[in-house]
C-alpha cells in the first residue's frame, strides 16, 4: 500500500517519472517571497494576488464565508490581506489557488464527479479543523493547518484523473466492480496510490512536512513513522465523510476507521458523534468552489 520512509526517493521518482506534476501556482509562490521580505505589507502582498484573477476572486470568496463570520463584507484584496494578516493570508490563497488549479473540470465522468470530490474534500478539511480543536493533541496546531490538511487528501485523485484519465477512470472501474479498496488498485495497477501522488506533489510545492506525510498516510494511519495523530486525524475525517454520504469518488468502496485512530486522536467514538452535527453545520456555512 502506502510506502515507507525509506522508499520515499523510489516513489518521488516513479510518480515524476509516471505523470509528471504541476507546479506550485506562481502567485503561491511571490507571495511567500514578498511576505517574507523586510519591506511586505498588505499593499504589496494584495498587488501580487490581485495579478491572478481567479484566485484574487476565489479569495474574496473565502474570507467572506460564513465561517470567517466577518462584520462587514470585503470587497478588496488589500482589506483581506489587512483583516487575515500575513499568515493566513497565506492560507487562505493556498485554498483558492488550489480551487481555481483544480476545480475546472467540472463534467461528470463515469465514477468521478467534480462537484462530489470538491464536496467530499471540503467536509474532510471541515472535519478535521472540528476535530482538532475539540482534542488537546492538537493544542499547538493551527486550525487552518488541520482543515488545509484534510482539503488536500485526495488531490491525488485529480492529479491521476488530469495527467492518467482513460488509465485511471478504469482503475476505478475495477474498484468498484471488485468491492475492493481504491488504493489497493491504484497500487496495482499505477505501482502507487493517489495518497503517494498527493504527498509528492505537496513535497514539490514545498508545503509542511507533516502534511506532506499526513496525506501519505491518510489509508495507513498506524504506519506513519512521524505524525501519525495528524495522519489518524485526516484518516477519521475522510471516513467521516463517506459516512455522511459524501464520497470523492461513485460506486467505489469507502474507507473503514482503524480502530486505533481515536487514542491518535485524543477523543473518544462517543465525542466524535457527537461532534457530527457541528461538523455538518460547519460544512454548510464553507466556501464551496461552485
Amino acid at each position: 500500500m502506502t510506502t515507507s520512509a525509506g522508499q520515499q526517493t523510489n516513489i518521488l521518482s516513479l510518480v515524476n517519472t509516471t505523470i509528471g506534476l504541476p507546479t506550485m501556482p506562481e502567485v503561491l509562490t511571490k507571495i511567500n517571497e514578498v511576505t517574507a521580505g523586510p519591506n511586505s505589507s498588505a499593499e504589496t502582498v494584495a498587488a501580487v494576488v490581485s495579478k491572478d484573477p481567479a484566485v484574487a476572486a476565489n479569495m474574496l470568496r473565502i474570507v467572506n464565508s460564513a465561517y470567517y463570520g466577518l462584520p462587514v463584507r470585503v470587497s478588496s484584496i488589500k482589506l483581506a490581506v489587512s483583516v487575515l494578516g500575513f499568515n493566513m493570508t497565506k492560507k487562505v490563497a493556498l485554498k483558492a489557488a488550489v480551487f481555481s488549479a483544480f476545480g475546472k473540470k467540472r463534467e461528470k465522468l463515469q465514477q468521478f464527479d467534480p462537484l462530489a470530490f470538491w464536496q467530499h474534500a471540503i467536509y474532510t478539511g471541515v472535519a478535521a479543523r472540528t476535530l482538532g480543536q475539540q482534542s488537546t493533541m492538537f493544542a499547538d496546531s493551527n486550525a487552518e493547518d488541520l482543515y488545509i490538511a484534510g482539503l488536500l487528501h485526495d488531490i491525488g485523485k485529480i492529479i491521476l484523473l488530469e495527467r492518467a484519465g482513460p488509465k485511471y477512470l478504469a482503475c476505478l472501474r475495477k474498484a468498484g466492480q471488485s468491492g475492493r479498496q481504491q488504493f489497493d488498485v491504484e497500487l496495482e495497477d499505477f505501482g502507487f496510490t493517489h495518497a503517494d501522488v498527493g504527498s509528492v506533489l505537496a513535497i514539490k510545492w514545498s508545503l509542511p512536512e507533516d502534511l506532506a506525510i499526513a496525506i501519505r498516510y491518510h489509508h495507513a494511519p498506524a504506519r506513519d513513522p512521524f505524525h501519525r495523530s495528524l495522519s489518524s486525524l485526516i484518516h477519521l475525517a475522510d471516513s467521516l465523510a463517506w459516512q455522511a454520504g459524501k464520497p470523492s469518488t461513485s460506486g467505489t468502496v469507502g474507507p473503514l476507521i482503524a480502530p486505533t485512530v481515536y487514542d491518535q486522536v485524543g477523543l473518544e467514538p462517543a465525542q466524535v458523534e457527537a461532534l457530527l452535527p457541528r461538523i455538518a453545520e460547519d460544512f454548510a456555512a464553507s466556501e464551496m468552489p461552485w
